[in-house]
């Protein structure tokens, strides 16, 4: 991660980044595996290094992402509301930068129809038109739990599912992350999918972990590139400079495998 700028917005408050924890989860101590995760955890945010977010940028605008680095929420709103068209339908998987902006709340109240996803934590909820919700989006909007500079991935690790869901069923998605999201390598970005699920979700491994690399595109037929043929045609990333985490302290780790 770069270091926080002396201008970045601060990290978010208590109760905005943390979901909802999974019923019955335990307050006991942390088991060998939370403590294995966290030490992980730990050595991957120390090795962050200056330049690591533009190096990351400048892969993912190579791969066909559509970037753009709003500094404050206004301008991240802003950006939202060019991108999806008034009285669009749009899926929301709740995430830290949607929480912390009011993203689905500003949508709503101009105009747009927006669903809200259950989130990890979210209390079990039955819904039949879950299917038919996605297919009538227009949009997804979604988080991320890494991005990854060595290879212009973004990475979306759950228990769920509705995010991956999110992010390839509607021809648009959006990924609303914050700066300190960024790691080196595919492997920095396994370790944060193995924190989350450690640390949020109490099992080794996230049931579902996305890696999007771009658009969908393919040239099956007649060696012709089409877009959007198994995916989104079109993925915004946004990336606010506001962060996650302060620190290497547990909390802070915690907070910081958030998507």
């Amino acid at each position: 991660m770069n270091a926080p700028r002396a201008d970045r917005p601060a990290p978010f408050p208590n109760g905005v980044s943390e979901p909802d924890r999974p019923a019955g989860a335990s307050d006991a101590a942390a088991s060998p595996r939370r403590e294995e995760a966290l030490a992980a955890l730990g050595r991957v945010r120390l090795r962050a290094r200056a330049g690591l977010l533009e190096d990351a940028l400048g892969a993912m605008a190579e791969l066909g992402f559509q970037v753009a680095r709003p500094a404050a929420n206004d301008d991240i709103m802003r950006k939202v509301r060019e991108i999806i068209p008034a009285g669009a339908n749009v899926v929301y998987h709740p995430c830290v930068v949607g929480r912390a902006i009011g993203v689905d709340e500003m949508l709503r109240a101009e105009g747009r129809h927006v669903v809200r996803l259950p989130g990890d934590g979210d209390p079990a909820r039955q819904n039949g038109s879950w299917r038919e919700q996605l297919l009538a989006a227009q949009c997804g909007i979604t988080g991320a739990t890494a991005l990854v500079a060595d290879t212009g991935s973004l990475v979306l690790a759950e228990e769920l599912g509705f995010g991956r869901a999110a992010s390839n069923v509607p021809p648009t998605h959006i990924a609303l992350v914050t700066s300190d999201s960024v790691v080196e390598t595919l492997l920095d970005a396994a370790v944060m999918a193995r924190g989350y699920a450690a640390l949020h979700l109490h099992r080794p491994l996230p049931r579902y972990l996305s890696f999007i690399s771009g658009p969908s595109r393919t040239a099956d037929i007649g060696f012709t590139l089409v877009r959007g043929m198994h995916g989104p045609r079109t993925v915004h990333v946004l990336v606010w400079d506001g962060i996650k985490a302060v620190g290497n302290d547990d909390a802070a780790l915690r907070d910081w495998v958030l998507p």
